[in-house]
C-alpha cells in the first residue's frame, strides 16, 4: 500500500517537461469539464426523451424550441465572450475562477427546475416553460464554459501541455457524462416510471452540484496569470464588440474550424438523444441492456485515448482530425444496419472511439487559435473566441436536433408510444446514420484547408510559453 501511495504520489508531482505544470495541476485543470459534460448531457440530450415521453410534449415543438434557443445563443455567446474578456481580475475576487463559482450553482438550479413540468399543462405552457429555463442555463453554462476555457489557456500554456489537460479532460467529461446517461438510460428505455424518474434524475442533479463544487474548490486566480489580461473603457463595449468579433472573424484558422465542427463534431453533440431513440423503439432494448451499450464503448474509448494524446503531438492537431472523420462517418452509417444489441456495441464502439480524436484535439486547436490572434494582435481574446464558438457551433447542436425531430415527425413519430410503427422506426434509423454520415464527410474540407499545421503548432506554443509562463500551478 506504500508503494502505491508513494508512486502515485510521484506521479502527480511529475511534469512532461522541466518548468511546465505537474500531473496534478492537469488533473485540477480538467475536473471542471465533469460536472459540465454531465449537466449538457441532461440539458441537450436526455431532456428531450422525457419531455416526448414523459411530459408529453409534441416532438414538433421540441425542434421549434431548440430553434428559438439557438436564435438566443445568437446573442448571448459573443457578448459574454466580451464580458469576461474585460472582467478585470482583482486580488479579492480573481476572475476566471470567480465566474465559474458564480455560474455553476444557477446552471445546476435551471436543470432542476426542469424535471418538473407536469403531462397536464398545455403544450404551449410545457414550451415556455422548458424556453425560459433553457434560457438562464444556457445564460449561466456559456459563462462558465467560457471562463474554464480562457483558464485553462493560461494555466496550461505550451501544446504538449493542453494536448494532456484535454486526454484527461476527456476521461472526466466522460465520466461526467456517464452519470449525465445512465439514469436516463435506465429509465426512458423501455417501460417508464415519471416519479421514479423525478426522483433519481433530482438526485444525479445533487451529484451535480457536489461536482461542481469538487472540481472548482482547488482552482486558484493568481495575478501573475492575468498581467497581459485585456482591459478597455467600460463605455465602449458594444464597439468593442462589434470591432473584435469583426476581427476574430478575419482569422482563416478560427473560420476552418467552426467549420469542421458544425459538420463532423455536429453529430456528436446530441449523440445521447438518437441513441436512446435507437435502443427504445429500433433495437427494443430494455434499460440494463441499453446501459451496457452506453457503457462499454466509453470504457474501450477509455484505454484509446492516451494513444490518441500521443498521435496528436506526433503528427499534429489537423492531421489527428482529418484523418479519424472518415472512420467516423462510416461508423456512423452502420448504424443502419444494425439489428441486435451486439452489432449495436461494436458500432457505438467505434463511433465513440473515432469521435474522441475530434474531442481531444479541440483544446489545443482553440488556443492555438486564441494564441495565433495574438500573436498577430498584440491582444489576448480568449474570452471572445470562446464566446463565438459558443455562438456558432452551439446552435449546431439545435440544428441537428430540429433535423432529427423533423425527420421523425415526417416519419409519422408520435409523442408518448411505446411501439413505433415501422415508418417511424426508419426515420429513427436515417437520423441517427445517414445523416451524421454526411455531416461528418463535408466537415473534413474545412478541416483540410486549416493553416494549423503541425510546424504552426510548435511556433505558437513557443510563442504562448513565452507570453504566460509564470506562477501557473493550480
Amino acid at each position: 500500500m506504500a508503494s502505491i501511495v508513494t508512486k502515485t504520489r510521484a506521479f502527480l508531482n511529475k511534469s512532461g517537461e522541466p518548468g511546465q505544470i505537474n500531473n496534478k495541476a492537469k488533473l485540477f485543470l480538467a475536473l471542471p469539464m465533469m460536472p459540465a459534460a454531465l449537466s449538457n448531457t441532461l440539458i441537450h440530450n436526455a431532456y428531450i426523451k422525457f419531455y416526448t415521453d414523459m411530459v408529453g410534449l409534441d416532438v414538433k415543438y421540441v425542434g421549434i424550441l431548440y430553434l428559438v434557443f439557438g436564435i438566443w445563443n445568437a446573442i448571448n455567446d459573443p457578448a459574454l465572450g466580451v464580458f469576461i474578456d474585460r472582467f478585470k481580475f482583482r486580488k479579492n475576487r480573481g476572475k476566471y475562477v470567480y465566474l465559474m463559482r458564480v455560474t455553476a450553482p444557477i446552471a445546476v438550479l435551471s436543470s432542476l427546475a426542469m424535471i418538473f413540468a407536469q403531462p397536464s399543462w398545455q403544450d404551449w405552457v410545457i414550451f415556455a416553460f422548458m424556453l425560459m429555463l433553457l434560457f438562464v442555463y444556457d445564460t449561466a453554462a456559456t459563462a462558465y464554459s467560457i471562463a474554464y476555457a480562457a483558464y485553462v489557456y493560461v494555466a496550461a500554456p505550451t501544446n504538449k501541455e493542453r494536448v494532456d489537460v484535454s486526454v484527461v479532460q476527456t476521461y472526466v467529461g466522460h465520466i461526467g457524462g456517464f452519470f449525465g446517461t445512465i439514469v436516463p438510460t435506465l429509465l426512458l428505455v423501455g417501460e417508464s416510471n415519471r416519479p421514479l424518474t423525478t426522483v433519481l434524475l433530482s438526485g444525479v442533479l445533487m451529484v451535480n452540484a457536489l461536482l461542481y463544487f469538487v472540481a472548482l474548490k482547488p482552482l486558484q486566480d493568481k495575478e501573475e496569470m492575468y498581467r497581459d489580461d485585456f482591459e478597455s473603457e467600460e463605455g465602449a463595449f458594444g464597439k468593442q464588440l462589434r470591432s473584435d468579433a469583426r476581427n476574430a472573424l478575419t482569422s482563416r484558422a478560427f473560420i476552418t474550424y467552426i467549420l469542421y465542427q458544425f459538420f463532423a463534431r455536429g453529430p456528436m453533440v446530441i449523440y445521447f438523444t438518437p441513441f436512446l431513440y435507437m435502443m427504445d423503439y429500433v433495437l427494443r432494448l430494455n434499460g440494463g441492456q441499453a446501459t451496457v451499450v452506453d457503457v462499454v464503448p466509453g470504457l474501450i474509448m477509455f484505454a484509446c485515448a492516451p494513444f490518441i494524446g500521443r498521435a496528436s503531438k506526433r503528427f499534429g492537431i489537423k492531421k489527428v482530425a482529418v484523418y479519424s472523420a472518415p472512420f467516423l462517418a462510416f461508423a456512423f452509417l452502420s448504424l443502419f444496419l444494425v439489428q441486435n444489441m451486439v452489432q449495436a456495441l461494436v458500432v457505438y464502439t467505434a463511433v465513440i472511439v473515432f469521435a474522441a480524436f475530434g474531442s481531444i484535439i479541440h483544446v489545443p486547436m482553440m488556443a492555438a487559435i486564441v494564441d495565433e490572434d495574438e500573436q498577430r494582435t498584440g491582444v489576448r481574446k480568449a474570452g471572445l473566441f470562446t464566446g463565438l464558438n459558443a455562438l456558432l457551433t452551439i446552435p449546431v447542436g439545435g440544428m441537428h436536433t430540429v433535423i432529427f425531430t423533423t425527420i421523425l415527425g415526417a416519419f409519422t413519430f408520435v409523442s408518448g408510444l411505446e411501439v413505433q410503427n415501422d415508418l417511424a422506426v426508419q426515420g429513427i434509423r436515417i437520423g441517427a446514420s445517414v445523416i451524421p454520415f454526411i455531416s461528418v464527410l463535408v466537415g473534413i474540407i474545412p478541416m483540410m484547408l486549416s493553416p494549423i499545421t503541425f510546424k504552426r503548432e510548435q511556433e505558437l506554443s513557443v510563442f504562448s510559453e513565452q507570453q504566460h509562463r509564470r506562477q501557473t500551478e493550480v
